[in-house]
Protein backbone atom coordinates (compact mmCIF):
# COMPACT_ATOMS: atom_id res chain seq x y z
CA UNK A 1 0.00 0.00 0.00
CA UNK A 2 2.84 2.39 0.82
CA UNK A 3 4.50 1.71 -2.55
CA UNK A 4 1.25 2.32 -4.42
CA UNK A 5 0.55 5.57 -2.59
CA UNK A 6 4.15 6.66 -3.17
CA UNK A 7 3.68 5.99 -6.89
CA UNK A 8 0.33 7.80 -6.97
CA UNK A 9 1.97 10.85 -5.41
CA UNK A 10 4.60 10.76 -8.21
CA UNK A 11 7.44 9.57 -6.01
CA UNK A 12 7.08 12.32 -3.41
CA UNK A 13 9.72 11.84 -0.73
CA UNK A 14 7.57 13.75 1.76
CA UNK A 15 4.62 11.39 1.31
CA UNK A 16 6.93 8.37 1.55
CA UNK A 17 8.44 9.56 4.84
CA UNK A 18 4.98 10.45 6.20
CA UNK A 19 3.57 7.01 5.32
CA UNK A 20 6.54 5.10 6.70
CA UNK A 21 6.51 7.05 9.98
CA UNK A 22 2.75 6.61 10.46
CA UNK A 23 2.93 2.92 9.49
CA UNK A 24 5.76 2.24 11.95
CA UNK A 25 4.07 4.20 14.74
CA UNK A 26 0.79 2.31 14.30
CA UNK A 27 2.48 -1.10 14.10
CA UNK A 28 4.78 -0.53 17.07
CA UNK A 29 1.85 0.73 19.16
CA UNK A 30 -0.24 -2.30 18.14
CA UNK A 31 2.54 -4.71 19.09
CA UNK A 32 2.91 -3.03 22.48
CA UNK A 33 -0.85 -3.26 23.03
CA UNK A 34 -0.85 -6.96 22.13
CA UNK A 35 2.13 -7.59 24.43
CA UNK A 36 0.36 -5.86 27.31
CA UNK A 37 -2.79 -7.88 26.62
CA UNK A 38 -0.88 -11.16 26.49
CA UNK A 39 1.00 -10.25 29.66
CA UNK A 40 -2.31 -10.09 31.55
CA UNK A 41 -3.37 -13.50 30.26
CA UNK A 42 -2.85 -16.17 32.87
CA UNK A 43 -1.33 -19.34 31.44
CA UNK A 44 -3.14 -22.50 32.39
CA UNK A 45 -6.19 -20.68 33.71
CA UNK A 46 -9.26 -21.17 31.56
CA UNK A 47 -12.81 -20.01 31.91
CA UNK A 48 -15.85 -21.76 30.55
CA UNK A 49 -18.36 -19.79 28.52
CA UNK A 50 -21.82 -21.00 27.58
CA UNK A 51 -23.15 -19.28 24.46
CA UNK A 52 -26.54 -20.40 23.15
CA UNK A 53 -26.15 -23.78 24.82
CA UNK A 54 -22.64 -24.33 23.43
CA UNK A 55 -19.82 -24.76 25.93
CA UNK A 56 -16.65 -22.89 24.98
CA UNK A 57 -13.30 -22.50 26.72
CA UNK A 58 -11.30 -19.31 26.78
CA UNK A 59 -8.27 -17.84 28.46
CA UNK A 60 -8.88 -15.97 31.67
CA UNK A 61 -7.20 -12.61 32.02
CA UNK A 62 -6.47 -10.70 35.18
CA UNK A 63 -7.33 -7.29 33.74
CA UNK A 64 -9.91 -5.94 31.37
CA UNK A 65 -8.40 -6.46 27.93
CA UNK A 66 -11.45 -5.25 26.01
CA UNK A 67 -10.09 -1.68 25.95
CA UNK A 68 -6.70 -2.92 24.70
CA UNK A 69 -8.30 -4.92 21.90
CA UNK A 70 -10.46 -1.95 20.94
CA UNK A 71 -7.38 0.29 20.81
CA UNK A 72 -5.63 -2.27 18.60
CA UNK A 73 -8.51 -2.31 16.10
CA UNK A 74 -8.93 1.48 16.21
CA UNK A 75 -5.26 2.07 15.38
CA UNK A 76 -5.40 -0.32 12.44
CA UNK A 77 -8.62 1.31 11.27
CA UNK A 78 -7.01 4.75 11.44
CA UNK A 79 -4.17 3.53 9.20
CA UNK A 80 -6.62 2.06 6.67
CA UNK A 81 -8.79 5.20 6.62
CA UNK A 82 -5.71 7.40 6.19
CA UNK A 83 -4.56 5.29 3.22
CA UNK A 84 -8.06 5.45 1.74
CA UNK A 85 -8.27 9.23 2.15
CA UNK A 86 -4.85 9.76 0.56
CA UNK A 87 -5.86 7.51 -2.35
CA UNK A 88 -9.15 9.29 -2.91
CA UNK A 89 -7.51 12.70 -2.60
CA UNK A 90 -4.88 12.05 -5.28
CA UNK A 91 -7.45 10.40 -7.55
CA UNK A 92 -9.84 13.37 -7.28
CA UNK A 93 -6.97 15.78 -7.87
CA UNK A 94 -5.85 13.79 -10.91
CA UNK A 95 -9.32 13.62 -12.44
CA UNK A 96 -9.86 17.35 -11.95
CA UNK A 97 -6.59 17.95 -13.76
CA UNK A 98 -7.58 15.62 -16.59
CA UNK A 99 -10.95 17.35 -16.94
CA UNK A 100 -9.23 20.75 -16.97
CA UNK A 101 -6.74 19.69 -19.65
CA UNK A 102 -9.42 18.04 -21.76
CA UNK A 103 -8.50 15.58 -24.48
CA UNK A 104 -4.91 16.87 -24.86
CA UNK A 105 -3.63 14.35 -22.29
CA UNK A 106 -2.44 10.96 -23.40
CA UNK A 107 -4.29 7.80 -22.52
CA UNK A 108 -1.16 6.33 -20.89
CA UNK A 109 -1.40 8.52 -17.79
CA UNK A 110 -5.11 7.77 -17.45
CA UNK A 111 -4.50 4.04 -17.85
CA UNK A 112 -1.79 4.04 -15.16
CA UNK A 113 -4.01 5.84 -12.68
CA UNK A 114 -6.96 3.63 -13.59
CA UNK A 115 -4.92 0.53 -12.68
CA UNK A 116 -3.75 2.08 -9.40
CA UNK A 117 -7.27 3.16 -8.46
CA UNK A 118 -8.71 -0.27 -9.29
CA UNK A 119 -6.08 -1.94 -7.10
CA UNK A 120 -6.97 0.43 -4.26
CA UNK A 121 -10.66 -0.34 -4.67
CA UNK A 122 -9.87 -4.06 -4.52
CA UNK A 123 -7.65 -3.50 -1.47
CA UNK A 124 -10.32 -1.61 0.47
CA UNK A 125 -13.17 -3.86 -0.69
CA UNK A 126 -11.74 -6.92 1.08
Amino acid sequence: MIAQLHAMYQGSRTILMFLVIIFLAVNIACRVIVAIGLNDTVAGKFEELILSGTHMCGYASEGNNQLLYSMFWMLNTVWEVLALCLSVWVAVKHFRELRRLGSSTGSTIGACFRVLIQSHVLYFAR
